[in-house]
């Protein structure tokens, strides 16, 4: 009889002590289904953390551009005038020159670009000579026979040199013209900011800038923003932190109901917050993706309309891809801290109470 009035109280706390923890699995199929059924109150919610990370990330490609156009040619030009000179060394032979053959294969895919060139000037004077007259026809032919002997194996680091000094008289020319719109920009930048000021060029600024952002990464882009930038980028974030903060503390008051029955049902407060976690960082990182998009489409869009081609020519895919990167990280971090402080208190709301508020 002991024994068994020893075991009661036990079996008794064994059935009454044993919690079930519902997996992650169900907490994500609670919340896709929540944003399933409150689709346009989610749409609204995503759309502040689309317009932030898109903001931040337009910020970010017209920084990691404008730092492109800026080194970009100049890099160049440095490249091109050091194969010129290791193509004339081997040209002029003597102690320690290259070789041609090693010379044609380190910039074979400059001498195929080359040969590509004079492969399409042949083509198009052949096809004028179908339309020309006799003399001009004459003309004609004798330009497409020197072409052709600027393709002779015999005259390929010639035909090297002529294509690195015509790239090199071009990239100057870009540069030159890249030079006159960045330093244009730079003035109107300085007179936005200025309060009443004439605005000043600043010559200097640009090769002081160079130098902080040779390195590239995030000294790239805090040497290349401008205090007005970095001020708007902040702004936009906290104000997608609150936005955040507002529709899910909306969210949580219209599931009182919902709530207070989970928790009578023996919903455990973990897994409530797991819900609104899960429910936030998946509208943050749908958000987020779009903003980088559109943020990366516009931004560039408007550098190509401002700048022209050399926009394409010296886009910096690693910068972009480290904007991108960081973007994603704050968008994702503020989605998920945002989401915090609702979630507590939608945990932390008695069964009964949540069960008596009227929707």
């Amino acid at each position: 009889m002991k024994q068994r009035e020893a075991a009661l109280p036990h079996n008794a706390q064994a059935r009454i002590g044993k919690q079930i923890m519902l997996p992650w699995s169900k907490a994500i199929e609670i919340a896709f289904k929540s944003i399933r059924v409150r689709f346009w109150r989610s749409m609204i919610t995503m759309s502040s953390i689309i317009l932030a990370i898109a903001f931040l990330m337009s910020i970010w490609t017209s920084t990691a551009i404008t730092a492109g156009l800026d080194l970009g040619p100049q890099r160049e030009l440095e490249s091109l005038k050091q194969r010129l000179a290791v193509v004339r060394r081997a040209m002029r032979g003597g102690a320690g020159a290259p070789s041609k053959a090693q010379v044609e294969q380190q910039y074979a895919r400059d001498l195929a670009a080359a040969r590509a060139r004079k492969e399409r000037a042949i083509y198009a004077k052949q096809q004028a000579i179908k339309t020309a007259t006799s003399d001009e026809a004459k003309r004609l032919t004798a330009e497409v026979e020197a072409l052709k002997a600027d393709l002779e194996a015999a005259k390929s680091l010639a035909l090297l040199e002529s294509y690195l000094l015509d790239r090199r008289r071009e990239t100057e020319a870009v540069k030159g013209r890249l030079d006159t719109i960045l330093q244009q920009e730079r003035v109107k930048g300085d007179a936005a900011a200025a309060t009443g000021e004439a605005p000043q060029a600043q010559p200097e600024a640009a090769p002081a800038a160079k130098a902080q952002a040779g390195s590239g990464g995030i000294g790239t882009f805090l040497s290349y923003m401008t205090p007005t930038d970095k001020w708007l980028a902040v702004l936009a974030l906290l104000v997608c932190f609150v936005g955040i903060v507002n529709a899910m503390f909306m969210t949580v008051q219209e599931r009182f109901r919902e709530i207070g029955t989970m928790k009578c049902l023996g919903a455990l407060d973990a897994f409530i917050v797991k819900i609104f976690l899960v429910e936030s960082t998946a509208l943050g990182f749908i958000g987020t993706l779009a903003g980088i998009l559109i943020g990366v489409v516009l931004s560039t869009l408007r550098q190509w309309l401002v700048y022209g081609s050399p926009t394409f020519s010296y886009l910096p895919l690693g910068s972009l891809g480290f904007a991108a990167l960081m973007a994603a990280i704050v968008g994702l971090v503020l989605s998920a801290g945002a989401a915090i402080l609702p979630a507590r208190s939608a945990a932390r709301m008695e069964p009964v109470e949540a069960m008596r508020i009227e929707e």
